[in-house]
């Protein structure tokens, strides 16, 4: 009988993962502790350092001891002293590697590291095996953890789950409410993590506490929208990506709050444009804060403030008001 080779090609090298990775951890690992954990059973038998891993793996040292206590907490590694390896097969209830000698990291070099110091503008965040400690004992943070990564539609790195930790021990915002956090911002197509770091602070700030509170934050934010809508369209102007912070506060004050209506807004600008000869929302925003001040909010209303003196009229351009009053006004000081 002829013989037959056969060549597996990149299966010829293969090493084994704990199904307890796949089955109890999967969901709340993230790409980093993944990466990191694959390297070490790869290179089981090996000595290698934080740093050496962190250079073939595009990863800071730190970061890389960070994701390699994340196995530590749920018991796939264990820490003796400065060198870490894999868990006992008493205490895994799985081989990690059949037959080899365990991979062995110095964690030292990262310990004894200097960090550079940056000035704090909030408490730091919890360390990686606290926010592990916390999704293993904590029911409701590890429900947020992993809707969180639904919401967001990617694994959240250690960091991440440290905003979202900070969210709810220090700023006291309850587990529904950063939910609902995460999907406004994703709805607005905001995905970092920082930005809705600032936009939780904000609500909790403001007392936004409750689901009520929140989905009336949001209502707001979507008045606010509308009104923008309404005015870029007043003013034909194409807007592109999300509204400003000012453009909101604006459009929501004259339409919103102050009840003014379409024509005397699109006099506005258009009394803007012909005395400045360009776009200006400040300058815009200062004309109809000066009627809302003398108490007329229509075209008619508005037209009534027009100077008696006909040499007035003229040097105004027939404007509905005096523009030196405007300009005096301390908006544009």
């Amino acid at each position: 009988m002829d013989k037959i080779k056969i060549d597996l090609g990149a299966w010829n090298g293969v090493f084994a993962v704990p199904n307890c990775v796949v089955d109890e951890h999967i969901k709340l690992a993230g790409a980093a502790q993944l990466k990191v954990l694959l390297y070490i059973l790869r290179h089981s038998g090996e000595e290698m350092s934080t740093e050496t891993i962190g250079q073939a793996l595009s990863m800071h040292p730190a970061d890389v001891a960070d994701s390699a206590n994340f196995w530590v907490n749920c018991g796939l590694l264990k820490k003796e002293e400065a060198v870490l390896a894999p868990n006992s097969l008493e205490q895994t209830e799985e081989s990690l590697i059949d037959n080899k000698v365990p991979a062995k990291i110095q964690l030292s070099q990262v310990q004894n590291a200097v960090q550079p110091q940056r000035k704090p503008t909030r408490p730091p965040r919890p360390t990686g095996p606290y926010i592990t400690d916390r999704i293993i004992k904590d029911k409701e943070f590890a429900f947020l953890a992993e809707e969180a990564q639904t919401i967001i539609g990617k694994p959240l790195s250690t960091g991440d789950l440290g905003i979202l930790l900070n969210l709810h021990d220090m700023d006291g915002l309850p587990v529904d409410v950063i939910t609902m956090l995460l999907q406004f911002c994703v709805s607005r197509e905001k995905f970092g993590m920082k930005y809705i770091e600032s936009v939780g602070i904000s609500w909790a700030q403001q007392g936004v506490d409750n689901v009520s509170k929140a989905e009336e934050k949001i209502r707001e934010y979507s008045d606010q929208c509308s009104a923008w809508g309404t005015v870029s369209e007043i003013f034909g102007i194409k807007t592109v990506g999300s509204p400003t912070k000012t453009q909101l506060e604006f459009s929501n004050r004259w339409l919103n709050e102050w009840g003014f209506k379409r024509d005397a807004i699109r006099l506005a600008y258009e009394t803007c444009v012909d005395t400045k000869g360009e776009y200006n929302l400040r300058y815009i925003d200062g004309i109809i804060k000066k009627w809302h001040k003398s108490g007329v909010h229509t075209v008619s209303e508005i037209k009534q403030l027009q100077p008696s003196n006909k040499s007035a009229k003229a040097s105004a351009r027939k404007t509905s008001y005096d523009i030196s009053q405007i300009e005096s006004f301390d908006e544009f000081k």
